[in-house]
Formats: structure tokens, C-alpha cells, sequence
């Protein structure tokens, strides 16, 4: 099947609203017990479908009406507007895949109530200079940061809460939960087709998971041991 060259499988969302010694699952803070206020509910529409390339699918976003409207820009067009490190004002409820070949469509989510902060492909692209022409790998799963409450009360779903990291087949069948109540996430590295490394904080720690992207296992997670002066 013909690819499309896409630099940078990578989807930023919103500011506004990827040898282990020993085994430590963290235990993170509670979130707000206080029963925060909801945000205020948005109307939402369905983004430009983008074909994943070298698949059979294609992948549309659920996002504020006001954004479709002032743009027609999908997931990939979304990728090269801002960088990994950063955040863009485009916000993203979920995500629709559509098959090519029996045309078929489902949803990512169950429902369209919580914030996808960020969305990445892996294996990603790395630009080698000595082979200019290399083509961008087809992507084999989906990594979501997905924040799913307003743990610091502030009306807001946003970087500042808590994120869920998920994991789906490229084709957004068997989205899975994998780590929760995670502060920030720091590295996410591809390794091989098994093996998938993500670094992540949780108050104030610093940890090392190592995943099994296909079949959805966390084979181990260590506490990074970098000081009393580091957080």
C-alpha cells in the first residue's frame, strides 16, 4: 500500500481545556474529594478524517465546534503546528476510526466527556540524513494522555490535573488503561514491537515503566533513585 510521508507522528492537545532492580507500583495523592464544579459543557463536531498511513483507517477527531469552524485542520495537521515539548489550543474529546475496506467506524472512548491531552504513534519517524528517503513506519499502537477529572478544582481539564496514560491498536481497537493518576509524563521511548518504555512523575518521584504494547502488560515499574534533591 502507498504511504504518506508524515514527519512527525506525534498529536499535541490542549493547554486550554505520547535493569530494573526493583519492582514499585506508586501510590499517587487522592484526587479532589470535594465534588468539584464540571466544566461547562461544550458542543462538539467531528474533524476532517486523515488516512494513517500504511493502514487501512482513518483517524477524525471530536472537538469543539468553535475550533471546526474556524479551521478544517485534522489530527496530522494538528502534529506540525507545535512541537512534542508543548501544548496548542486545540482540544480533543475523543477520536473516530473509520475502515477503509468494510467501512466500519467506531469511537476510541465510550463517551465524550474527558480531555485527550496529547495522542503519539510508535513507532515514530527519525529523519536519518544518510537515507533521506526513508519512508515514516507504519504505526503500531497509540499512546493517550487522557485526563478524566478536575483533580485540582479549578473547573478546568487540563495539564494541571492528573492523567490516565492509555494505549490502543493503531486502528483504536482495544483502548487500555495503563498507568493512572500520573503528574507528568517525561520520556515515552519505542524499543521493539514488545517492548515500550515510558518515564513519568507521580508526587514528586520519578518512574520507569516498562510496557508490553501488545499484550497490554506492565512488566515492571521502578522508582528512579536521583537524590533527596531531586523531584
Amino acid at each position: 500500500m502507498k504511504r504518506f510521508f508524515i514527519p512527525l507522528l506525534v498529536l499535541i492537545l490542549p493547554l486550554s481545556t505520547f535493569a530494573c532492580s526493583r519492582n514499585i507500583i506508586p501510590q499517587s495523592s487522592a484526587p479532589n474529594t470535594e465534588n468539584p464544579a464540571a466544566p461547562a459543557p461544550v458542543e462538539k463536531t467531528l474533524s476532517s478524517f486523515t488516512s494513517i498511513a500504511g493502514t487501512d483507517y482513518l483517524m477524525a477527531g471530536i472537538v469543539p465546534i468553535e475550533m471546526a469552524r474556524d479551521s478544517s485542520r485534522n489530527p496530522f495537521e494538528w502534529i506540525n503546528s507545535s512541537g512534542y515539548s508543548g501544548y496548542s489550543s486545540y482540544v480533543t474529546y475523543n477520536y473516530v476510526f473509520f475502515n477503509t475496506q468494510t467501512g466500519e467506524y467506531h469511537r476510541l472512548l465510550p463517551s465524550n466527556d474527558l480531555v485527550i491531552q496529547q495522542t503519539a504513534g510508535f513507532p515514530q519517524f527519525v529523519y536519518d540524513s544518510n537515507d533521506p528517503e526513508k519512508p515514516a513506519p507504519v504505526i503500531e499502537f497509540w499512546i493517550y494522555n487522557i485526563v478524566k477529572a478536575d483533580t485540582n478544582g479549578d473547573t478546568f481539564f487540563d495539564y494541571r490535573d492528573k492523567l490516565t496514560i492509555g494505549i490502543s491498536d493503531v486502528s483504536g481497537s482495544n483502548y487500555t488503561e495503563l498507568i493512572e493518576n500520573v503528574d507528568a509524563i517525561q520520556s515515552q521511548y519505542y524499543k521493539d514491537s514488545s517492548n515500550f518504555i515510558i518515564i513519568y512523575n507521580v508526587n514528586d518521584k520519578n518512574f520507569i515503566a516498562r510496557v508490553n504494547p501488545i499484550t497490554r502488560e506492565i512488566l515492571s515499574t521502578t522508582e528512579m533513585d536521583l537524590g533527596e534533591d531531586v523531584k
